[in-house]
Formats: C-alpha cells, structure tokens, sequence
C-alpha cells in the first residue's frame, strides 16, 4: 500500500511540475500575428537560373532578384545594362504600369558559381502603390560575348502577382 501511496504522490508531482512548466506568460501575447506573405517565381535557361521573391509585411512591398550561375566554370562574367534585370509592375485589375529602363552603359559582372547574385528594387514607387492586384517581373537581360553584345542576348524574364490591401 506504501508503495501505491508513493507511486501516486510521485505522479502528482511529475504531473504538477509538467503544467507549471506549460505555462504562459500573457505579457508577451500579441494580439495578431499576421506573418509576412513572401512569393517567389523561378525559370531557368542553359546555365542560368534566375529567381524573383516578392515580400510584403504590413503592406510594405520588398523585391528582390537574382541569378544565379549553375555552369562548369568557376566565374562567369556576363555583360549588361545599368542593372542585370530589368523590373516592371503591371497592375492586374487597373490601369497602372511601371517599364523599368537602363541608364547606363555597358556594365560586366562576374558571376560565382553557385552563388546567387541579388538585386533589390529601391523605387519609391513601391510605397505608392494603391491596393489591388499587381504582376512582378524580373527580366534578366544580358549577353555572354562583350564583342557581339546583340547577337548574343540571353532575355530570361520571371514574374509573380500577389493582391495588396
């Protein structure tokens, strides 16, 4: 009998300790807990992947593109515009449309093998964007040959549409 008596005691005991330990602490509750929305949009061609990831946390809008190099070669320097990608915004359910442009002249990168080269959009734009639904797109526009730049001309473009409130 001793021993069901102490046997029982114990699992009071462990059982109590368990729930203490379970508890919470309403001080670090939060009345929402929206988690940032995050889309992405890969394509690939030959030896290049390129990847658009559209993020928005509270209706701020983050985008962000990359290519990444998957040949033989160690580097890889590829050849382009002011910027690898040409960004565009085409709202879906409206009128608006935003054409990214070059403003610069020949530019080379050199591309690691296997590591994503990244580029963010810093457009003011972004913040004025009214709610509704827009396509994101990412067009990487480069070439492999300095020399016969328009003959060479790899146009490898990407997109995603996410719906703002």
């Amino acid at each position: 009998m001793k021993k069901l008596m102490l046997s029982a005691l114990l699992m009071v005991l462990i059982v109590s300790l368990g729930l203490v330990g379970c508890g919470y602490d309403r001080n670090n509750e939060t009345d929402s807990t929206v988690e940032p929305e995050e889309y992405e949009a890969t394509e690939r061609e030959g030896d290049f992947e390129v990847t658009i990831e559209v993020g928005s946390e509270n209706n701020d809008l983050s985008v962000v593109a990359s290519i990444l190099y998957l040949g033989d070669e160690d580097t890889m320097d590829i050849y382009h515009g002011g910027s690898i990608f040409y960004f565009n915004i085409y709202q879906q359910d409206g009128d608006f449309q935003y054409l990214g442009a070059m403003d610069a002249q020949l530019l080379s990168t050199e591309l690691i093998q296997n590591e994503p080269h990244r580029v963010e959009i810093n457009y003011p734009i972004l913040e004025e964007l009214e709610p509704g639904t827009y396509e994101f797109e990412a067009e990487a526009v480069f070439s492999l040959d300095e020399e016969h730049i328009v003959d060479s001309t790899i146009n490898l473009p990407v997109s995603v549409t996410i719906t703002t409130d």
